[in-house]
């Protein structure tokens, strides 16, 4: 085997590798943070979206199933009455600022889009 046959072999098995690797969504993840969150997480392949949630209790920033991003799930799943949350499916994007600003501003307020790639609502 000559040096194309090397090159062409090395090619095959980066890119074998890097198809198998699949792709990770990034997120913020943070549990009450006392700011900015800034733990950047890979998120497993079942989860398919960045989640903001602010309760009564609890602050938390993390990767989330988008198809279970509702009231519902989140309420069980956090032990929240009240919250207001939003999930998105791009990398990154669930940044505690962005979602601060919109509380403050009260955005939020009331709100439920089922936009696709995004979900956001106030509920209580």
């Amino acid at each position: 085997m000559g040096s194309k046959g090397f090159i062409l072999l090395g090619l095959l098995f980066v890119l074998s590798v890097l198809c198998h690797s699949g792709y990770s969504l990034q997120c913020y993840r943070c549990l009450n943070p006392g700011g900015m969150c800034t733990n950047i997480f890979n998120c497993t392949p079942d989860s398919d979206a960045c989640l903001s949630l602010f309760g009564e209790v609890q602050t938390h920033y993390g990767c989330w199933t988008f198809a279970n991003c509702d009231f519902k799930h989140l309420s069980e799943r956090f032990g929240e009455k009240k919250l207001k949350y939003e999930c998105c499916q791009k990398d990154l994007c669930n940044r505690s600022d962005k979602f601060l600003k919109a509380l403050k501003d009260e955005k939020l307020q009331g709100l439920k889009t089922r936009q696709p790639g995004k979900k956001s609502a106030s509920l209580s």
